[in-house]
């Protein structure tokens, strides 16, 4: 059904909710877990209006520091997933979050990603990693609602409210 599972992660608790729903999906299929972890060096908050002036060796440097941390972190995932009898990947990229989730996809691929499902002002205001994924993707997509949010509305688990 599936060739791959991706599943983009930040490092944060909220994007780990996906997880469950790419390990039972995995579970259903035999397609292996594709961990994407995306760095954007754009989104450091101490670089803010000042980036620019920035020492090139410094912002290479933080992007090293970055890109292994992240190597580390999904690394321990994959750990975890493979102690539970699943094949799992990893992979980081650089770059714009969105573009660079979309790019790691393949034909026969399908996203599994957290969504904190805000709607109205907020989700202008703020902007969406998920909704321009949502947009942009050439695959299946399945988006978990934040847990409290998804149980508030509907009083459903997560996969049930990220299908309704």
């Amino acid at each position: 059904m599936y060739q791959r599972i991706v599943v983009p992660l930040d490092g944060s608790e909220f994007a780990e909710r996906a997880l469950p729903e790419a390990e039972g999906l995995a579970r259903l299929t035999g397609a292996p877990v594709h961990l994407l972890r995306v760095t954007d060096l754009s989104q450091f908050i101490w670089l803010g209006e000042f980036g620019m002036a920035m020492d090139v060796s410094d912002a290479e440097a933080e992007t090293a520091r970055e890109t292994t941390d992240a190597a580390a972190y999904l690394l321990t995932i994959a750990e975890r997933l493979a102690g539970s009898g699943l094949t799992a990947e990893t992979e980081v990229r650089r770059g714009q979050t969105y573009r660079q989730v979309i790019a790691a996809t393949r034909p026969g691929d399908i996203i599994v990603m957290a969504s904190h499902g805000r709607g109205g002002v907020p989700r202008w205001f703020l902007g969406s990693v998920a909704e321009e994924v949502l947009r942009h993707a050439t695959v299946p997509i399945l988006m978990v609602r934040s847990g409290e949010l998804a149980a508030a509305k509907s009083g459903a688990t997560p996969l049930m409210a990220a299908v309704s």
